[in-house]
C-alpha cells in the first residue's frame, strides 16, 4: 500500500508540470503574436489601382533565383514587357489587433473589349506567431505564408510543386500608396533560374465618402 502515495504524488507533480508547462507555452504564445499587434492596420481602407504582370522577353537565365531582394527597380529592366494590367480595388478592415478582412474586386480586360469582374474574399491573421493570408476566389483559393519586415512592409510567399505555383512579393504601405513588388514562377517554369514573371501595382488610398 505504501506505492498508492508514491503514485498520487508523482501524478500531482506530473499535473503540476503539465500545468506550469501549458502556462509557459501559452505566455511564450501571446508574447509572439504580441509583437504582430496592429501590423495589419495600415492596410485598413480602400484602395484602387493597377495591377501590372510583366514577362522577361529573354526567358529564363542563369542567374540569381527566386530574389529575395527586390524593389521598384527590379522592374524597371529593359528586357521586361508588360504582359497585362487588372483594374483593382481592395477594401480591408481590422477586425482585431490580429486580424483584417477585405474584398478584392478585379475587372479584367478582354481582348473582344468586354471585361470580367472577379470578386474574392480575403482574410489576413496571426497564427501562432505567425502572419497568413488567405484570399477566396470563385475558382480557388489562394494562402499566403507572411513576415512583418517592419515599417509597414510585409513578405509574403508560397510554394506548391504540382502545378508549380511559386511567388514572393512586397507589400508596402506609403502615406495613401500601398505598393506591390513581386515575381513568381509557374508551370514549366524552372525555379533554379531567374525569374519569368514579375509583377507590380500601386494602389492609391481613396478618400471616405461624405454621405
Amino acid at each position: 500500500m505504501k506505492a498508492l502515495p508514491i503514485l498520487i504524488t508523482v501524478l500531482l507533480f506530473w499535473g503540476c508540470n503539465s500545468q506550469n508547462s501549458d502556462s509557459k507555452n501559452n505566455t511564450a504564445k501571446k508574447n509572439s503574436e504580441q509583437k504582430y499587434s496592429d501590423v495589419l492596420k495600415p492596410l485598413d481602407g480602400q484602395w484602387q489601382g493597377e495591377f501590372k504582370v510583366y514577362i522577361d522577353t529573354l526567358g529564363q537565365r542563369a542567374g540569381l533565383a527566386q530574389p529575395k531582394e527586390i524593389d521598384f527597380d527590379s522592374i524597371k529592366k529593359s528586357s521586361l514587357k508588360l504582359q497585362s494590367v487588372i483594374k483593382a480595388k481592395h477594401i480591408y478592415k481590422s477586425i482585431t489587433p490580429f486580424r483584417q478582412e477585405g474584398e478584392i474586386i478585379d475587372i479584367i480586360t478582354k481582348s473582344d473589349g468586354g471585361a470580367d469582374t472577379i470578386i474574392s474574399k480575403a482574410i489576413n491573421f496571426i497564427e501562432d506567431g505567425k502572419l497568413k493570408c488567405i484570399v477566396t476566389k470563385p475558382n480557388e483559393t489562394v494562402i499566403h505564408d507572411g513576415e512583418y519586415l517592419g515599417n509597414n512592409k510585409i513578405v509574403w510567399h508560397r510554394k506548391l510543386s504540382n502545378p508549380l505555383k511559386i511567388e514572393y512579393f512586397k507589400e508596402s504601405v506609403v502615406d495613401n500608396h500601398y505598393i506591390i513588388i513581386g515575381w513568381g514562377y509557374y508551370g514549366n517554369d524552372d525555379p533554379k533560374l531567374t525569374p519569368r514573371i514579375w509583377f507590380y501595382a500601386d494602389y492609391i488610398k481613396m478618400e471616405k465618402s461624405s454621405n
